[in-house]
């Protein structure tokens, strides 16, 4: 038999009963950042630049990767300097596996803490997450990602199809070539999706170390900097199947007019084609702002910025 809910509530009032309240919308700002080699890979003194760079976005939530030991430093960071309370920062990589590289900061009460990936290739080197309780009484998922990458990577590949018409030349790589090319991002991806997602609202940022497959599709190969070219890449897509929009381009439709490259802002790495690796992806929110941090803060004077990945800001709106 099936209750209304009006009943249901007058029931639970005459016994006495709490009637859980529908939950209230909640904005949250997330940060996603690989931040390389635990902030020191810019020099052995960016760190405290870095840590200033976290600290002006105000996140609500920050998807590290690359962490490497700078884990509690940015988290008293956070607590002491973004003006939002006390953040939790949660190690989902064990050092034992090579290093912390993932972690999660959030100034919302963490409820849960999933446990580590297990009997498949993912490891929690590569994926974890926690739930957090938000303001309104709502629960989310936040879940950090780092996906290896296939050699040669595709993103060279494309690179490489890029100088090559720019020169005149044919592409060195089929479009088969370059989606092959990615065959270790699309496997780990997949496994991710079939066995370690609950249902519900999520949050899933990270490294994915492939661009962003609706980039590069036919529609877009007229871009500035596509070279007329398009590829049946694969591995993002997974997640817009299984219910999540991709943040970034929710806020900016089309590559012609917001590329949002995040490889890589460091001279040595500069990319003919936009390389869009960092992403964050969001399931039962809606996006009302994102873009991509890639310079420095003007208090810090030139040079070069902080992370070979720039850094991915997001802002939602969670049902």
């Amino acid at each position: 038999m099936r209750w209304s809910r009006l009943f249901l509530s007058v029931l639970a009032l005459t016994i006495g009963l709490a009637v859980p309240a529908t939950a209230a919308p909640a904005d949250v700002r997330v940060l996603t950042w690989n931040i390389w080699r635990g902030g020191l890979g810019a020099g052995a003194d960016n760190l405290p630049r870095l840590l200033d760079q976290i600290v002006a976005t105000r996140p609500d939530v920050l998807f590290a990767v690359e962490t490497y030991g700078a884990g509690e430093q940015i988290r008293q960071a956070l607590t002491r300097r973004a003006g939002k309370g006390a953040y939790s920062g949660t190690q989902i990589t064990p050092s034992t596996t090579g290093g912390d590289n993932l972690w999660i900061f959030t100034r919302y009460p963490v409820t849960r803490t999933y446990p580590a990936p297990a009997g498949g290739k993912v490891t929690a080197f590569n994926f974890g997450g926690v739930q957090v309780r938000l303001p309104g009484g709502g629960r989310l998922n936040l879940f950090d990602t780092w996906l290896p990458y296939t050699d040669p990577w595709n993103g060279y590949l494309i690179d490489e199809n890029a100088a090559a018409i720019r020169a005149g030349l044919p592409p060195r790589h089929t479009p088969a070539a370059v989606a092959a090319a990615e065959t270790a991002q699309t496997t780990y991806l997949s496994e991710i999706i079939a066995r370690h997602l609950p249902p519900g609202p999520a949050l899933l940022g990270g490294d994915f170390n492939t661009p962003a497959a609706s980039d590069w599709t036919e529609q877009w190969k007229d871009c500035p900097n596509h070279f007329g070219m398009s590829y049946p890449l694969r591995t993002t897509d997974l997640l817009v199947e299984a219910g999540f929009t991709d943040t970034y381009r929710a806020a900016h439709p089309s590559p012609c007019t917001a590329e949002g490259r995040t490889w890589s802002p460091q001279p040595t790495e500069r990319m003919i084609t936009p390389q869009r690796i960092d992403l964050t992806f969001a399931r039962g929110a809606v996006v009302t702002g994102g873009q991509v941090l890639d310079t420095r803060l003007p208090r810090h004077g030139p040079g070069v910025f902080y992370s070979d990945h720039a850094a991915l800001l997001t802002s939602l709106r969670v049902n």
